[in-house]
């Protein structure tokens, strides 16, 4: 009786598709790419860069909130993708009625008190002039936790959670 031959074809198949895609994503860190698995950013992948007014950051929140899921950041949280809307020089006032910089409103600024999961949200109010690497972000719609809630974002350079989109990848549309 003839031994039966096992088809190692899907096996080597897979192990080549595992391959390439652990070495996309080692690849993908090392040049700031991100992949959103979250509801709170339109598109899934982005390609980070720096802090210019306008673009995109990927950053860990400055304070916890149970809002936040599980990540990398060194607290356990996710990093946050927000728009950075204020920059350095730029004067930023937060009230009751939302968020202006330079005396123009940010879109879907208004502060809520609680997030989608009945979560009290802090309340930041007062008048701020950013300085030489800080950032305001801003979410793209009202229910985004961003620095509305916790002021200015620190943007030391060269940090992996400070970065910045420039230029649209995959799925993404600017």
């Amino acid at each position: 009786m003839a031994a039966k031959q096992l088809n190692l074809v899907p096996l080597y198949v897979m192990l080549v598709v595992l391959s390439v895609v652990a070495i996309f994503a080692m690849t993908a860190k090392s040049v700031g790419i991100v992949f959103n698995v979250t509801g709170s950013m339109p598109g899934t992948v982005y390609k980070l860069d720096h802090g210019e007014k306008g673009s995109l950051t990927s950053f860990c929140s400055p304070i916890p909130h149970p809002s936040i899921g599980h990540g990398s950041c060194p607290d356990g949280s996710m990093p946050l993708i927000k728009r950075v809307v204020g920059v350095a020089g730029d004067l930023v006032t937060a009230t009751d009625h939302g968020v202006e910089i330079n005396g123009q409103p940010v879109p879907n600024s208004r502060p809520l008190d609680l997030d989608t999961k009945e979560q009290a949200l802090p309340h930041l109010r007062g008048i701020f002039t950013l300085k030489q690497g800080e950032i305001w972000t801003a979410g793209e719609h009202s229910n985004s936790f961003d620095s509305r809630y916790f002021g200015p974002v620190i943007f030391p350079i060269g940090e992996p959670h400070h970065r910045t989109r420039k230029f649209s990848f995959g799925f993404v549309e600017e």
